[in-house]
């Protein structure tokens, strides 16, 4: 017996979930089902006719043609009987059938007394409602009415349908018109970030095969070219790290290690980088955070934000901070520079978006850090997020499972 409730229930909520997916509970008339239950009640000559559709708690009708009401309670309702039938459920006198008789619908408003119900079966044979036809006065609907009736049920279904798949083209044009906008951001972004060290590099080549140049100007030349050269292959890493990223591709080496640990190695690695810009760079994390994971990824991770923050902080400083909270290694790299949005906290998480702030600002990048660590992060099963407001600061929060959490 459990186990035919537990099927029925697993039954209802499909049939729940695909009701909602259609989107129309609770939306404004449409002419087109309105015409549609004029037409039952004008079929079946019942002065009031409804597109019912019932979810857990009521039925709610859609379209209706002498109701002044726009739903009820699911145990008072019809539909949600009519609901199980294959074929179109008649109740000639609801007052003396045993299953309505004490309805508060019939012993009150609107005094049901004939009631007759077509099921609305989807594509995939889910049942949403009915459509009904009631009248306050006993009678029998022909066969050709019945049959009437289940046809103007099945033109409900296709309208519901054909809504649903208007929609699924809106968003896929959606997804296409973000996907081009994305790819010109991709290729005026990436242009820029290569031709400026291409540029550098080609300067100081023609440079040093100037037969007037200095001979004790070449090595500094060739070091200039050969971080112009470094900063190329960054990027080259960065986009094919976002690649095999974005294809789910990441493989990790996992063990045993201490995140407080990889946080104030990120801190000592930086702290150079950090003086020179004349901010203070602190490490928080004192106790052992132990998490399974693969350590030349997480470092990536540590050093990207680490990064980011020096990048955005023009004074102030940065704290990288790692702790434990219940079964979650929580990482935080905090810093007081240019912050961003609520909106652009969400959105630089995604491959080559950048915040307003650091366009206004014209910082160097590629819009791929951030990205990258994401995707490190969900490979590991954590979660990043960035909490900021414009000109307050960061914080970039990294959660792990704690290991043995």
């Amino acid at each position: 017996m459990s186990d035919t409730l537990a099927l029925a229930d697993a039954a209802e909520r499909e049939r729940l979930a695909v009701l909602r997916a259609y989107g129309v509970l609770d939306t404004p008339a449409e002419s087109d089902f309105d015409d549609i239950a004029v037409l039952a009640a004008q079929l079946c000559g019942t002065p009031i006719a409804a597109v019912t559709l019932v979810d857990e708690h009521r039925q709610w009708f859609k379209a209706r043609v002498g109701l002044d009401i726009c739903e009820t309670a699911r145990e008072d309702s019809f539909c949600a009987r009519a609901m199980l039938s294959d074929e179109v459920m008649q109740v000639p006198d609801a007052r003396v059938d045993p299953r309505f008789a004490n309805n508060p619908l019939v012993t009150g408003h609107p005094g049901i007394v004939f009631y007759a119900g077509a099921p609305l079966v989807t594509s995939s044979g889910q049942v949403l409602g009915s459509l009904c036809v009631i009248d306050r006065e006993t009678r029998v609907l022909t066969p050709a009415e019945c049959q009437g009736l289940r046809t103007l049920a099945r033109h409900v279904v296709a309208q519901l349908e054909l809504r649903q798949y208007a929609r699924g083209l809106d968003a896929a044009n959606e997804r296409l018109r973000d996907a081009d906008k994305l790819k010109d951001e991709f290729i005026s972004r990436v242009t820029h970030e290569l031709r400026t060290p291409l540029t550098s590099i080609n300067g100081y080549l023609e440079m040093l095969a100037d037969d007037d140049l200095d001979p004790g100007a070449g090595p500094e030349f060739l070091r200039r070219i050969r971080r112009n050269s470094d900063r190329l292959m960054a990027l080259v890493e960065d986009m094919l790290l976002a690649a095999r990223a974005g294809h789910d591709d990441l493989r990790l080496n996992k063990r045993v290690l201490d995140l407080a640990e990889l946080s104030r190695a990120a801190v000592v690695r930086n702290g150079d980088l950090a003086d020179g810009r004349g901010l203070e760079i602190v490490a928080d994390a004192r106790e052992p955070v132990v998490v399974e994971a693969d350590e030349a990824r997480l470092v990536q991770v540590v050093e990207r934000l680490v990064l980011n923050a020096v990048k955005f902080t023009p004074t102030g400083s940065i704290t990288v901070s790692a702790a434990v909270h219940g079964d979650r290694a929580v990482l935080v790299v905090r810093d007081t520079g240019i912050g961003m949005s609520v909106l652009d906290s969400e959105r630089v998480l995604a491959p080559f978006r950048r915040a307003a702030t650091a366009e206004r600002a014209e910082v160097q990048g590629a819009g791929l850090g951030l990205s990258i660590a994401k995707a490190i992060v969900d490979g590991h099963g954590g979660s990043i997020r960035i909490e900021s407001q414009p000109g307050q600061g960061a914080a970039v929060i990294v959660e792990l499972p704690r290991y043995g959490g």
